[in-house]
Parts: C-alpha cells; sequence; structure tokens
C-alpha cells in the first residue's frame, strides 16, 4: 500500500473513531424546541462572519428580548495591503443588524491550534468579567481546524473561570446532532441582512443560501419553517464532551 493510501487509510479510521464517540454522547436525544429568554450571552467566534452564519437568527432574538450579547472574536484576517482589515468593518456592520457588540481578541488566522492555551488565558477573563448566562461556541468535532482549537480553548475558559450556565454548540463547517432548536423564522431576513455584510467573504462563497438553506431543513424536525440547530448543555457535561472528543 502506498503511502498516500496508508494516510487516507489512517484519516478514515480517525473520522470513523470521533464520529462513533459524538454518537454515543447525543444520539437518540429528542430536539427540543426552545425560546429565547433575555439573558447575557457570549458568542465565541473563530472568524469574523461565525456568529452570524451560524447563530444570526438567536442573537437576532436576543436583541429583541432584550439581551446583552457581546461577540468574541478570536483570529483576525491579514490586512489589506492599504493596512485595513476587511471583516472588522463588516463584521460591527453585522452587530448593528443583530444588535450585539464586539471585542476582536486578534490572534492569527487559520493558526489557532498553535496558541489554544492563550485562547483560553483571554475567554477566561471575559468570561469573568462579562459574566454570561450563556456561551455560544463552535461544536467541539466541527470539521474546520480553528473551530476545533477555538472550542477547545472555551472548554478550558469555561473550566477556569468557573462558569456555571449552560453552554450552546453550534454547526458551521459541519453538522451536529441537535438536541435543542430555536425558531428563527421571524428573523430570517435580518441573519440574510447580517451575513450580506461580509462581502469580502461572500465574494468566494454563498454563506447565506448555505447557512439560511440548513435551518430551513432544521426546522422540518421541529414544524418551523426556520430554525438554527444546537448541541445544548450545562458547562461541566460541555467539558466533559470536549475531552471525550480527545480535543482539550
Amino acid at each position: 500500500m502506498t503511502l498516500p493510501r496508508i494516510l487516507d487509510s489512517l484519516l478514515e479510521r480517525t473520522a470513523i473513531r470521533l464520529l462513533h464517540r459524538i454518537h454515543r454522547i447525543t444520539h437518540r436525544m429528542p430536539v427540543r424546541l426552545r425560546t429565547i429568554q433575555r439573558q447575557r450571552v457570549v458568542v465565541v467566534a473563530p472568524h469574523a462572519d461565525d456568529e452570524s452564519i451560524a447563530v444570526g437568527g438567536t442573537l437576532a432574538l436576543q436583541r429583541r428580548a432584550g439581551g446583552e450579547v457581546t461577540a468574541l472574536i478570536v483570529t483576525n484576517e491579514p490586512v489589506d495591503a492599504d493596512g485595513t482589515w476587511a471583516r472588522k468593518s463588516e463584521a460591527e456592520a453585522a452587530g448593528k443588524v443583530l444588535g450585539h457588540r464586539h471585542r476582536f481578541l486578534g490572534f492569527p488566522d487559520g493558526q489557532t491550534s498553535l496558541h489554544e492555551d492563550a485562547i483560553a488565558g483571554v475567554l477566561t477573563d471575559a468570561l469573568r468579567e462579562l459574566r454570561p448566562d450563556v456561551v455560544i461556541c463552535p461544536f467541539p468535532g466541527d470539521h474546520h481546524r480553528d473551530h476545533q482549537a477555538v472550542s477547545a480553548s472555551t472548554a478550558g475558559a469555561i473550566a477556569r473561570s468557573g462558569f456555571s450556565g449552560e453552554v450552546w454548540c453550534y454547526e458551521t463547517w459541519s453538522t451536529l446532532w441537535p438536541n435543542t432548536a430555536i425558531d428563527i423564522s421571524e428573523v430570517v431576513d435580518e441573519k440574510r441582512r447580517a451575513i450580506a455584510c461580509y462581502r469580502s467573504q461572500l465574494a468566494h462563497m454563498p454563506y447565506a443560501d448555505a447557512a439560511l438553506g440548513l435551518n430551513r431543513f432544521r426546522g422540518l424536525k421541529v414544524g418551523v419553517t426556520h430554525a438554527e440547530g444546537l448541541f445544548a448543555c450545562a458547562a461541566p457535561r460541555f467539558i466533559e464532551l470536549a475531552r471525550t472528543l480527545s480535543i482539550v
């Protein structure tokens, strides 16, 4: 067997083991349709746009409920030739649509796995300061290296900070087995407008169509037009999940 085929085989076996672990944790759990209540929320986004693509509807509903939402944007993309960072201004525009504020943490895009402990430290300080009721972050098994690393860092920060609320994991680059759904039917247009603020990213991929298509599919199971699927659990359970998936 050639080396490339050996590597492919190893990756396949690793992926299957990962899926088995996730499946054992989440299989057969009912999907519960939940109503957004006014809360303090921290959203951890590996990149500017993840917050709008993954949970833009949930954030818009928090704004309507009078909640307080802070999006922690972990990475900065490389600046343009003129010294500007396009996604920062785009994120701020999206925040005006959805009603949340931002903090930009400034870690290098594509390299979060090299800075997991440092990211966890910054997130720990933010959680202690902001005292959220809910933390929203990527699912530990998301099929993106930055998202996995940021999820691991979030688990570390939750353990260090003593956060005892709920953690809601979202899906971006790969789907998850949700146990919670948020009906976003009334705010679909707001979510689409927020995603549209990221012009630099939409030049490469139709993120709004993809995200809202998934939301339409998620809505089928709970009898609504559009829903965002989440894996919601208590903080200790999230830490256990991250460790079980060998990411922490």
